[in-house]
């Protein structure tokens, strides 16, 4: 399934021009990279937050695989859903879904669901693929969206996420 961009033209610039264009100007200049196990970003409009995304990116050494949770705003689809399949689009081509990786944090949860619904209209993990994207094409993700912010969930998905990249090998943020 390729899952098309819902908040291109409003979150982000919606053209692959002036994408381009827009992320030249949020990169800040003369940073260096470092190692991270995970990282915290801001998921609004460029406009809002889009310096501090940015920021985040800039510092962060590009690994094989994202893991990317972000909030279910929509309260569609399944309560904590995953993707293991596919690709999401945005003005700048389409990024993969890491399927191995993705499907061997499914197995390892007893939370997450298989659900598209759940993704098809949400903002926050879309609005971080362009920055993936800008700075390494190659890269692949995986998507956890959660409507519930339990901590019995959150420590699921947690788990679930680490022995999978574990069981993978994979270099992952």
């Amino acid at each position: 399934m390729i899952r098309a961009a819902a908040v291109a033209g409003s979150f982000y610039a919606g053209t692959k021009d002036r994408l381009r264009v827009q992320l030249v100007a949020l990169r800040p200049e003369n940073v260096s990279a470092q190692d991270a196990l995970g990282v915290v970003v801001p998921h609004a409009g460029y406009v809002y937050s889009g310096r501090v995304a940015a920021a985040v990116y800039a510092r962060v050494v590009r690994p094989e695989t994202w893991v990317i949770v972000g909030p279910n705003h929509t309260g569609s689809g399944a309560k904590a859903s995953i993707m293991t399949s596919g690709a999401w689009e945005t003005p700048l081509g389409r990024i993969a879904v890491d399927a191995e990786l993705g499907q061997a944090i499914l197995a390892h949860s007893s939370v997450l669901r298989e659900d598209h619904l759940a993704h098809a209209r949400e903002h926050s993990i879309e609005v971080q693929l362009p920055f993936l994207q800008a700075e390494q094409s190659a890269s692949r993700f995986v998507p956890i969206a959660l409507f519930s912010h339990d901590y019995g969930v959150c420590r699921d998905v947690g788990l679930a996420a680490a022995a999978a990249i574990r069981a993978t090998n994979r270099r992952t943020v």
